[in-house]
């Protein structure tokens, strides 16, 4: 693949028969994405099977019925070898949009239940009575501080410093918290709109501001939980409130797991359909080789199969003809990928051919579902709309941090003081590092906690950061 797509680039970069040859590239990429994504999916989906037939009972009708249309779609293309349909592609992305949404529910309980878990774990030690009051602050920042700077990379130095922001008490006021705000949203001014957005995003989702009762419905022993672990007294709690509380979050943290990680599995193997079907139609057949039809007998056989396991014997040693296939796919693919940006933008209209735009438009999409961002939105992506994201300037970065100050402001008027600490910790923990100095990080640190006179939240802080540091 490799070798002829050199080729087809050099014919178009020289104007010779420009316009075939860019269709054969087109073609030829579309085959690269076609291949990657069978040999892949031939690699996951008899674990995305097996890994069904454990799902709990409550939620079993649910994947079944996604597992179904899975189903027929890889028997259409894979046994039946026929191309794809409108509808086939509408029932696929149907569910993944229901999996995108299931998901973004289950983050904000995921947000939600760190919040309460921050609460919960500095009230442990006043509660179990491990409470030490001859803890030294000042050793603790040191340790902290030391162990932030015994590593050179800046990107672990920056990672251990918000850990441990994350962790450190919150004792500051709101304007001080807001400033700290608009000094990381100051950073993006002259970038692209689209990366404050969705910094601002990651902010509201951290801070329980997008958590309603909306979503209850879907999931609601998780609702149930969180009601109960919400509305607990944690400054009233005893042990065995303590142990009742910390149970429940163990069980909704459970349900969390492991229904994200049946998503996680079944989303993968979405995106790799979706990207055969949008590729399949105008994919190049003469470049899918012999592992491609190794991987397409390998899924042919699981799809229609009435016992996987006794199915298995038929293609368990088609595997080994597969090492390292993957790897070879992947890199064919983007030797390929790697042109389509450009391509895109000097010749998506220069022809009359709606062939080469549809080409292009489902390269774009087949493109952002190989991303490592498993639920990227692929809606209405074209490549006319790749384009560089309006600049943040002034006026914008301001009525952005005015418009997250006045929601912040209608949140902590709901929230109790233990909460609001809590959320504080949260959110300072996802801003852009804003020191100026390692003297300024020290300070930080020896102020958070020598601000705190809470012994009880000092011994559970000291706890965490050793499990942190050693």
């Amino acid at each position: 693949m490799k070798k002829t797509g050199k080729i087809l680039l050099t014919d178009i970069r020289a104007d010779r028969n420009r316009e075939e040859a860019l269709i054969k590239y087109l073609r030829l990429m579309a085959a690269g994405f076609e291949n990657y994504a069978t040999i892949k999916m031939s690699m996951n989906l008899f674990t995305l099977y097996e890994m069904s037939e454990e799902i709990s009972l409550d939620r079993r009708d649910e994947i079944e019925n996604y597992l179904d249309t899975l189903n027929m779609a890889l028997r259409t293309i894979y046994v039946d070898k026929k191309g794809a349909d409108e509808e086939l592609l509408n029932d696929i992305s149907g569910i993944r949009e229901k999996i995108t949404k299931s998901m973004q529910t289950l983050t904000y309980y995921t947000d939600a239940l760190e919040i309460y878990e921050y609460i919960l774990n500095r009230r442990e030690p006043e509660i179990l009575g491990t409470t030490d009051e001859e803890l030294d602050t000042e050793q603790l920042a040191n340790d902290m501080f030391n162990f932030v700077f015994a590593e050179k990379d800046k990107m672990i130095i920056n990672t251990r410093i918000q850990d441990f922001i994350a962790q450190l008490p919150v004792r500051m006021t709101k304007t001080r918290f807001y400033d700290i705000i608009s000094n990381s949203l100051s950073i993006y001014r002259g970038g692209e709109q689209k990366a404050v957005d969705d910094f601002v995003e990651s902010i509201r989702d951290a801070s329980l501001m997008k958590l309603d009762t909306d979503i209850s419905d879907e999931y609601p022993k998780l609702a149930e939980l969180y009601e109960k672990i919400s509305k607990a007294d944690y400054k009233q709690l005893d042990r065995a409130g303590f142990d009742e509380i910390a149970d429940m979050i163990t069980e909704a943290t459970g349900i969390i797991q492991e229904a994200v990680t049946d998503y996680l599995m079944l989303t993968e193997i979405i995106n790799d359909v979706l990207i055969v079907l949008y590729t399949d139609s105008f994919s190049d057949k003469n470049f899918l080789g012999k592992e491609y039809n190794t991987a397409s007998g390998i899924i042919g056989e699981i799809v229609v199969a009435d016992d996987i396991y006794q199915a298995s014997d038929r293609f368990d040693n088609l595997f080994a003809e597969l090492e390292g296939s993957q790897e070879a796919a992947y890199e064919d693919l983007v030797s390929l990928e790697a042109n389509l940006e450009q391509l895109s933008g000097e010749y998506y209209d220069v022809y009359d051919s709606e062939s080469i735009r549809s080409y292009f438009d489902n390269l774009f999409k087949a493109d952002m579902l190989t991303s490592t961002s498993l639920f990227m939105d692929i809606d209405g992506v074209t490549p006319d709309i790749r384009v560089v994201n309006e600049e943040a300037d002034e006026i914008y970065i301001e009525e952005t941090k005015n418009s997250l100050v006045q929601d912040f402001d209608e949140l902590f008027t709901r929230l109790n003081k233990l909460e609001k600490r809590s959320v504080m910790a949260k959110v300072l923990s996802l801003m852009p590092v804003f020191f100026n100095s390692q003297q300024e990080i020290l300070e930080y640190f020896q102020y958070a906690l020598s601000s705190c006179t809470d012994k009880g939240e000092l011994t559970a802080l000291r706890d965490i950061v050793g499990d942190m540091i050693y």
